[in-house]
């Protein structure tokens, strides 16, 4: 008798110790089970008393499974979701690059000439609002006053030294990156679908960042594109002016019965299959599905509302599935 999976029908468990042990070793270190190097030999000498009951149990089903404890699964990171109703969205793809809003860039003056006594800033210091920057002495009245900064910042360049009289001239220049625009470009053929409030997703070096457009606005004279401006926080400063960036308009946003995260579909024996958890047992589920956005994929049969199944390293169950399979055909 054969199952929906093309093979004999079998219920396949086994430890993920012997996953280790075959499998594993032959991958790269990055991609064998977290703490693995610890114990191996343990693992060995245990996969050699190993029951021949514990290792065969038949499922109602005869879908392919494999048993892999709780405490084995939280070490190699092995987590689940639970399918629900949730959204698909369509995107536009646009691209543009990260700009520095103007008000974030300030040119610190003098507001009275006279001769610079002290600086006490220099170039790509980062700065408080209010903190004293230089100290000159008027030439009108003789006394000394302070040269502050009026944003938090970082001072990107300074145009003055002790000794020199201060002018009209900016004595330094100060930036606050802690957010920026990402100004993507819109053609044509988008326009009718983007307006502002759209939620967007920002990729700059494989980071995404979401947020939504604030403006729209006219290009330069002649540029066959609007101009999308969105707000991204960086706190972490990883981000720059000129950085070149991508994007994903949700032009429109589903909503479907049954979504799964895209990651936690897998390929086996010609199947898409989702895994799902019951207790200390893995099984693979074969499942039909409809649209995606790359993030979340709809469900339309094979998968119950509630199901808990792998989201992150789905591949692992893959893995052990198709390694115990291989060992039974032997």
């Amino acid at each position: 008798m054969t199952d929906k999976f093309g093979k004999h029908t079998m219920k396949i468990t086994t430890t993920l110790k012997y996953f280790l042990l075959g499998t594993f070793l032959s991958l790269p270190a990055q991609q064998t089970l977290a703490g693995g190097g610890h114990d191996n030999h343990g693992a060995a000498d245990h996969s050699k008393s190993v029951n021949h009951e514990d290792a065969e149990h038949e499922h109602d089903e005869g879908t392919p499974s494999t048993t892999i404890s709780e405490v084995m699964a939280s070490r190699n990171g092995i987590r689940t979701g639970i399918a629900a109703p949730g959204t698909i969205e369509r995107h536009l793809r646009v691209y543009g690059r990260l700009e520095l809003p103007p008000d974030q860039r300030i040119e610190v003056r003098a507001r009275f000439a006279g001769l610079v006594k002290s600086v006490s800033a220099r170039v790509g210091q980062q700065v408080g609002k209010g903190e004293v920057l230089a100290i000159i002495e008027s030439n009108d009245s003789l006394k000394d006053y302070a040269i502050r900064v009026p944003i938090a910042g970082v001072i990107q360049s300074r145009q003055t030294s002790v000794g020199e009289i201060s002018g009209n001239a900016p004595l330094f220049t100060v930036v606050d990156t802690q957010q920026l625009w990402a100004t993507l470009q819109v053609f044509s053929a988008q326009r009718f679908e983007v307006k502002p409030g759209l939620p967007v997703h920002v990729v700059h070096n494989g980071h995404r960042h979401d947020s939504s457009i604030e403006s729209l606005a006219p290009a330069d004279q002649g540029e066959p594109y609007i101009l999308a401006r969105v707000a991204l926080d960086n706190p972490d400063g990883d981000m720059a002016p000129g950085d070149l960036v991508s994007g994903e308009i949700d032009a429109e946003i589903i909503s479907a019965p049954l979504v799964v995260e895209s990651r936690a579909l897998q390929q086996l024996d010609g199947n898409t299959v989702v895994f799902v958890q019951q207790g200390d047992e893995y099984h693979a589920q074969v499942v039909k599905t409809g649209r995606s956005d790359g993030r979340h994929t709809e469900v339309l049969s094979g998968l119950d509302a509630g199901a808990h199944y792998v989201v992150e390293n789905s591949y692992l169950i893959k893995a052990d599935i198709e390694k115990s399979g291989a060992a039974h055909e032997h």
